[in-house]
C-alpha cells in the first residue's frame, strides 16, 4: 500500500503539473483507443470491489470522450480542452488512490 501510494503520488503530482505547466498534443484515435474502452468497460463489469469498478469506469471516460470527438469531426481547440478535461481527472483518480491508500493503512494498523 506504501508503494500505491507512492505511485499514485507522484502520477497525480506530474499529471497535475504537466496539466499547468507542460504542452498539450491532441493523441489520435487507434485500434489501441477502442481495445482500452472495451478493456475498461469489461473490467468495470467483471472486477469485484465497487470502488475498483468505479476508478475503471472513470480512468476510461478519457478514451470514451476521444471517440466520440473523433466521430463527431470535433475542431483542435475542442479536442484541446477535452484533453485538459481527462488530464485534470486522471489526476483526481491517482489523489484518490492516495487517499484510499491511506485510509486502508490507517484501518489495518489499528487493528495491529
Amino acid at each position: 500500500m506504501i508503494a500505491l501510494f507512492v505511485i499514485c503520488a507522484f502520477m497525480g503530482i506530474g499529471t497535475a503539473w504537466m496539466t499547468l505547466r507542460g504542452t498539450f498534443t491532441i493523441p489520435s484515435s487507434s485500434w489501441l483507443t477502442v481495445s482500452l474502452v472495451a478493456f475498461g468497460i469489461y473490467c468495470g463489469v467483471v472486477v469485484p470491489g465497487r470502488l475498483f469498478r468505479i476508478a475503471i469506469v472513470v480512468f476510461a471516460v478519457g478514451p470514451v470522450f476521444r471517440i466520440v470527438l473523433w466521430l463527431a469531426h470535433a475542431s483542435v481547440e475542442t479536442l484541446l480542452i477535452n484533453e485538459i478535461f481527462v488530464r485534470w481527472i486522471h489526476s483526481g483518480l491517482y489523489l484518490a488512490g492516495c487517499v484510499y491508500a491511506v485510509s486502508w493503512l490507517r484501518r489495518k494498523l489499528t487493528h495491529v
